[in-house]
């Protein structure tokens, strides 16, 4: 139970998960590869015993093929007498052997199957029919007269009464020897045998076959299984690094420009890091609290000062912030007219009426005498056009200004803004605030403007304009 409890508490390590799921996916590869490698073979064997059965089939119905020839050729020469039909058996016989090569065929691969008995015994018969026909051609050299006989013909010896025949006789004896009934019987014996091998041939590699389907669908079956557990563990990884490592990331980077601490989620690795984000975070919460109030504010109007915004500007997303730079219109006059004390008072008007309007998260700071600069951050979370919320706010501080039912004078404020994610250097985006103030100041004041680059080349050309005056001033003093 405590190491549950303990999980739950500092979470799953994500190198180890990853590690564990990494090693039970090469397991399951390695395994995937054997199984293909099984079934690959299973149909390498399944295709070369469908090969080696038509091979067989072949072979052996090349038996049939060759004892039909030399029926064949001893028929034409009993019939014809002519010696080239007994030189063409022969041939067969000696040369071609084209039974016995299919014999030896099956041999070589069945050597102890029904199908080879069954093929040898074709072969004995065939064999059995070749001594009725020796005796066939030889009756036919007899009446021919024929002295060439060839050696396997020597041996045989025709009986006394056959001997006796005249050659017509004969003739007719060896036709009558290789078309009577007993010849096509042994002859149908021969095809019977040949086809009971066929029948036995056929039988085995169907048995083989089952045996080896049965085998390959297994193997096929174990296959789709490991490759659904793979599928599945590769999900469940992406499922865990999503959930350990992505989403408590983006959520941590949420809570990061929200100037928050971050949640204790995700991975052991993460929270580790969030736990030591968290504690720097406090201690420079701390620090911006326990800051020396004095040393990082206005004393007149609670706003911060010059020191408090150096040390803003450094932990602001610059990015997401637009800096304003607000100068108080003729403010010299209101402290000429109505003395620095209602001066003073004017300048805390302004302070409160840019606190009330801007959000809590901003940074109100009194940079100069009349001079305020306003820091609004993570304007990229709001779901409306930033420029029109810092022009509206504007117009309503300036309306509340315009109040003088509280005793305090009219004032009206002028404003520059920098905001271009592009420029995130602080003091640059003083420089272009500056600038924008300036072109309101110059234009009648009681405004706002945004910097752009074409408002930088109208300061220029104003600038250069007024010190070209300046000049021709000072010479005509002069």
């Amino acid at each position: 139970m405590s190491v549950f409890r303990k999980i739950k508490e500092q979470g799953v390590s994500l190198k180890i998960a990853s590690t564990l799921m990494l090693i039970v996916s090469i397991g399951i590869t390695s395994v995937i590869v054997f199984a293909s490698a099984r079934a690959f073979n299973n149909f390498r064997a399944l295709e070369k015993s469908t090969n080696e059965y038509i091979a067989l089939e072949e072979e052996a119905s090349k038996l049939m093929v060759a004892s039909d020839y030399l029926t064949e050729e001893v028929q034409c020469y009993t019939v014809m007498g002519d010696r080239k039909y007994l030189d063409n058996y022969f041939e067969e016989v000696f040369v071609a052997q084209r039974r016995e090569k299919a014999v030896g065929a099956m041999e070589a691969v069945l050597p102890d199957s029904l199908a080879l008995y069954e093929l040898k015994d074709s072969m004995r018969h065939s064999e059995m029919l070749m001594g009725r026909e020796y005796y066939a051609m030889r009756l036919v050299l007899e009446a021919q007269g024929d002295i060439d006989i060839p050696e396997p013909l020597k041996t045989v010896v025709l009986t006394e009464d056959d001997a006796s025949l005249n050659s017509a006789e004969k003739m007719n004896l060896a036709k009558s020897m290789v078309h009577d009934t007993e010849y096509y019987m042994q002859k149908s014996e021969i095809r019977r045998n040949l086809n009971e091998c066929l029948k036995a041939l056929k039988d085995s590699t169907f048995n083989s076959h089952q045996g080896m389907e049965k085998t390959a669908k297994r193997a096929l079956i174990s296959l789709m299984v490991l490759i659904l557990i793979q599928t599945a563990l590769i999900i469940a990884m992406i499922l865990l690094h999503t959930n350990l490592g992505i989403r408590p990331l983006l959520k941590a980077v949420d809570h990061i420009k929200k100037d928050e601490s971050i949640p204790l989620a995700g991975a052991s690795e993460f929270r580790y890091l969030a736990g030591a984000y968290n504690v720097m975070f406090n201690a420079y919460r701390s620090n911006i609290t326990n800051l020396n109030y004095k040393a990082s504010h206005d004393e007149l109007t609670g706003t911060y000062n010059r020191a408090g915004y150096e040390i803003i500007k450094g932990s602001v997303d610059m990015k997401s912030s637009a800096l304003m730079i607000i100068d108080c219109d003729e403010f010299k006059q209101i402290n000429d007219s109505y003395g620095h004390e209602t001066g003073d008072k004017v300048l805390k008007k302004v302070a409160a009426a840019l606190i009330k309007h801007y959000r809590s998260e901003d940074y109100v700071c009194r940079v100069g005498g009349d001079e305020f600069l306003v820091l609004m951050v993570h304007l990229n979370a709001v779901n409306y056009d930033p420029r029109e919320l810092i022009e509206r706010k504007m117009q309503m501080v300036n309306e509340e200004l315009s109040d003088v039912s509280d005793g305090v004078p009219k004032i009206s404020l002028s404003a520059g803004v920098s905001f271009d994610s592009k420029c995130i250097d602080p003091d640059e985006m003083f420089r272009r605030a500056d600038m924008a103030l300036y072109h309101v100041k110059e234009n009648g004041r009681n405004g706002c403007r945004f910097y752009s680059d074409d408002l930088k080349d109208l300061v220029s050309i104003k600038m250069t304009s007024i010190s070209q005056t300046d000049d021709i001033s000072f010479r005509a003093e002069s």
